[in-house]
Order: C-alpha cells, then sequence, then structure tokens
C-alpha cells in the first residue's frame, strides 16, 4: 500500500513540527502549511489523502477553510481531522456540522493523531 499524502495544517511552528515528524516516522509522506489560505492553495495544488487542520489559524480559520472543501465537489469527500484548543465543549459538535471527520482537542497526543489517522484513512 503506497504511503498516504498527509497536509498539516497549523500555525504553531512547534505542534506542526512534531506532528510532521511523527507522521513521517510512521512511513507517512506530509507536507505543512501555517494559515488558511495556504491549505487551501496546497490542497489546490496536490490533493492530499488527509487534513489535519487546526481551527485557529491567521489569514482564515480552520471551520472556513473546512466549509470551503466541503462546499467544492472535489474536496467534499476529503477526510479532515479538526484540532482545537481553545473552543471548549461546543468545538466538536461545531466541527462535525461543518463536516470535520473527526474532531481532537489540543493538547493532542502523537498516538491520538495517529489512532485519528489510521480510522479516517480506513487503516484502524
Amino acid at each position: 500500500m503506497a504511503a498516504a499524502r498527509i497536509l498539516i495544517v497549523e500555525d504553531f511552528a512547534d505542534s506542526r513540527d512534531m506532528y510532521v515528524e511523527f507522521l513521517q516516522a510512521q512511513g507517512f509522506h506530509v507536507a505543512a502549511v501555517e494559515d488558511g489560505i495556504a491549505a487551501l492553495r496546497s490542497i489546490e495544488a496536490a490533493i492530499p489523502d488527509l487534513v489535519v487542520l487546526d481551527v485557529a489559524l491567521p489569514k482564515l480559520d480552520g471551520l472556513s477553510v473546512l466549509r470551503r472543501l466541503r462546499a467544492d465537489p472535489r474536496f467534499a469527500s476529503l477526510p479532515v481531522l479538526t484540532l482545537s484548543a481553545s473552543l471548549g465543549a461546543d468545538y466538536q459538535p461545531v466541527a462535525m456540522a461543518a463536516g470535520a471527520t473527526a474532531a481532537l482537542e489540543k493538547p493532542c497526543l502523537p498516538e491520538e493523531l495517529l489512532a485519528a489517522v489510521q480510522k479516517a484513512l480506513g487503516r484502524a
């Protein structure tokens, strides 16, 4: 089975680097960007197999990115895992309603992220 291509969209460099390094070590091809506009451009240029999307992003927030993806038939079924630390208990239902495949809370341990990635890719 070919390695899945994952796009990490995270503005906090330490978290972004940790997720990238961990997922690469698991055999995934991983790219990363730091804002919502860059995420949309990256996805347009090369559709990944899965997106890990922070909700609190500069330029365009993660839920807006997710809604745009779901409104475009090319990306309507693209698995998207959202991450948030700041939206509290209401975050998960809002993210799921916007079309998230799964809504994870920060801090998200690498093992939790891996389990969600594998499930979203149908490898769990």
